[in-house]
């Protein structure tokens, strides 16, 4: 094969690439009944061309007193889901702590009860059964989800299909406020990192994304909030928060709880999504007047699980031209 011709079969090998990549998202779902969101891929920002009215507050559970702290109106009942999980289990413990009404959801309610300490009103509920999620959030105000798959088979399950039937439940049910836990990366479809995650969990930033998306576009209140690496340490360092999804970190589960549930108490929360992550340069506690600063509808470019063609580019670039400096060393040579 001569080098032009080689070239030119690069060159629409990249091409046809990156025509299937915007295809396939589509192509993904289209045999289920999970495929409204492939729609949105095609538009990530179709809040923008929908309705902006309903990225304003929807309800408020609590108001503000003289002196411009927020106070309970009426004691909301706060479902979460996960709650047996590693980050769950902080987050029943913070709700504890500052005097919620909680109910606890679990798919293993013996065992959940064995894992976690406290007397809570622990229901079934499991995000793959639909028909457990709808008996599960009836009379729920805030619904707080901190149910995520590790990759592989179960993102799809989980992150995606599990976000459209608890959200749908939600709707069904009269949730005001689903504060719901992502991931970094989510957000980052042109980051090094977000592509090489995709790679070895089966696309798993791509499901929790379009997750996302079906919660920002249910008309609910919402608050994503995309956590760094998962610690079990205890919260020492300051909080970091960020929008766009451009940085990486780890965080402590404990500090994720605590942002997640004060999610709950600040107006500024509604209807944003953002990264956490420690930064020891920052005060304790400092982050809890952050939520002010933050954006709406500012959640970066959501996440394809597509390996992005810069990266196959620049490679093949370097490939090309380590071919066409051989070949003009053997010209020489002869």
């Amino acid at each position: 094969m001569k080098f032009r011709e080689f070239y030119v079969l690069a060159t629409l090998l990249l091409f046809s690439h990156s025509v299937y990549s915007h295809e396939s998202e589509c192509k993904v779902s289209e045999d289920t009944e999970y495929n409204r969101p492939c729609i949105e891929r095609l538009i990530p920002r179709a809040l923008h061309i929908i309705d902006r009215t309903m990225l304003e507050p929807q309800a408020s559970i609590f108001s503000e007193d003289t002196d411009g702290a927020l106070v309970e109106t009426n004691l909301p009942l706060v479902a979460v889901l996960g709650a047996s999980g590693r980050t769950g289990a902080h987050v029943l413990e913070e709700l504890k702590a500052r005097g919620g009404n909680v109910r606890a959801l679990s798919r293993n309610i013996e065992k959940a009860k064995e894992k976690v300490s406290g007397d809570y009103e622990w229901v079934y509920a499991d995000v793959t059964k639909p028909e457990t999620l709808t008996t599960a959030l009836q009379g729920v105000d805030i619904l707080i989800s901190t149910v995520g798959s590790t990759g592989g088979d179960n993102s799809e399950l989980i992150d995606y299909k599990g976000s459209i039937n608890f959200v749908d439940a939600a709707k069904e049910s009269g949730v005001k406020h689903i504060i719901y836990m992502s991931s970094i990366g989510a957000g980052g479809a042109e980051n090094f990192s977000t592509a090489i995650i995709n790679l070895v969990t089966d696309k798993a930033m791509k499901w929790k994304s379009l997750g996302e998306d079906y919660i920002r576009n249910s008309g609910i209140d919402f608050t994503i909030i995309r956590p760094g690496g998962l610690r079990g340490d205890p919260g020492t360092l300051g909080i970091r928060f960020e929008q766009g999804d451009k940085i990486i970190g780890w965080i402590p589960r404990g500090d994720v709880a605590s942002v997640l549930v004060e999610s709950m108490f600040n107006s500024d929360a509604l209807n944003k999504t953002f990264e956490v992550i420690n930064d020891e340069s920052l005060a304790l506690d400092a982050w809890r007047d952050e939520f002010k600063n933050l954006k709406m509808d500012e959640y970066g470019i959501i996440a394809t699980g597509n390996l992005p063609i810069n990266y196959i580019l620049f490679p093949l670039v370097i490939l090309v031209l380590i071919i066409y400096l051989i070949r003009r060393r053997r010209k020489k040579r002869l």
